[in-house]
């Protein structure tokens, strides 16, 4: 499964077959695209299906909305089914901790054919360094709260609150300016120290404006660690004569959790 930026134009490919297992032509064939909201784009058929040789088709998806995707191919006459899933990130949310420049450099990677792939493992290594060092990519979060004398964020460093909404008709939510903002903490109050009637719906932008060089070094040596384990650079062995390598136990170097420090609470 692959990861495309919003507005990004995805090549959908399919093969039909026979009960010979040979590329053919079928009779018809269709293409139907289930979107993030449960509603769907197409059905597509040719002309805006293209037929690339015998049994071999493609499709040109431009991406508008962030979310799983479902791609569904349907044939008739040989009849077959074919679903290839993917995901579409806003990808300034999704950039992560590091730049797909700053992987390849540490990995000594100079080619473009690794990118898509190498940009899966990025996002994934921001999520882990999220749960130590706290929010890093600028991301806006849409958080229900019961109210009280004071609210807790689930995600920080906090940049700013954009809205605070009441939930239930006739509460009237109270103004952001008479509400202090713990930005490290991601705690609301009140400046007066009252109480805030909820439930209240926040809408917050949390992250980081610059990196810090501690998470950044300490994201590096993941990647670089999961590169390596996962696609068998350090290749595991199994022989009588052979030694367990210890990288395949574990997905964070130690010297990586030094540099992140201890975890933070809440989400991240």
């Amino acid at each position: 499964m692959s990861t495309h930026g919003v507005g990004a134009v995805v090549t959908l490919t399919t093969e039909v077959r026979d009960f010979a297992d040979q590329l053919v032509d079928p009779a018809a064939i269709t293409l139907t695209v289930l979107l993030p909201d449960g509603t769907t784009a197409g059905p597509f058929t040719a002309p805006q299906v293209v037929r690339d040789s015998a049994g071999a088709y493609h499709y040109d998806f431009a991406t508008t909305v962030p979310g799983r995707h479902i791609a569904r191919w349907v044939s008739t006459t040989p009849t077959g089914v074919d679903e290839e899933s993917f995901d579409v990130a806003a990808m300034w949310a999704e950039a992560g901790v590091i730049s797909l420049g700053e992987a390849k450099a540490q990995l000594n990677i100079t080619g473009r054919d690794q990118d898509e792939e190498l940009q899966g493992f990025v996002r994934a290594v921001t999520e882990v360094c999220e749960r130590y060092a706290g929010a890093l990519a600028r991301t806006v979060h849409t958080q229900r709260v019961e109210g009280g004398r004071g609210i807790a964020l689930n995600h920080f460093p906090i940049l700013s609150v954009t809205s605070i909404t009441a939930v239930w008709p006739g509460h009237v939510p109270p103004a952001l300016a008479d509400l202090d903002v713990d930005e490290t903490t991601g705690v609301i109050q009140r400046k007066d120290g009252g109480r805030m009637c909820g439930p209240l719906i926040v809408t917050y932008l949390a992250g980081r404006p610059a990196i810090p060089p501690n998470v950044r070094l300490a994201a590096l040596i993941i990647l670089q660690h999961l590169w390596e384990t996962q696609r068998g650079q350090v290749a595991p062995r199994f022989g009588a004569d052979d030694t367990w390598d210890p990288r395949f136990g574990f997905a964070i170097p130690r010297r990586a959790l030094e540099l992140l420090g201890e975890r933070v609470g809440g989400i991240a």
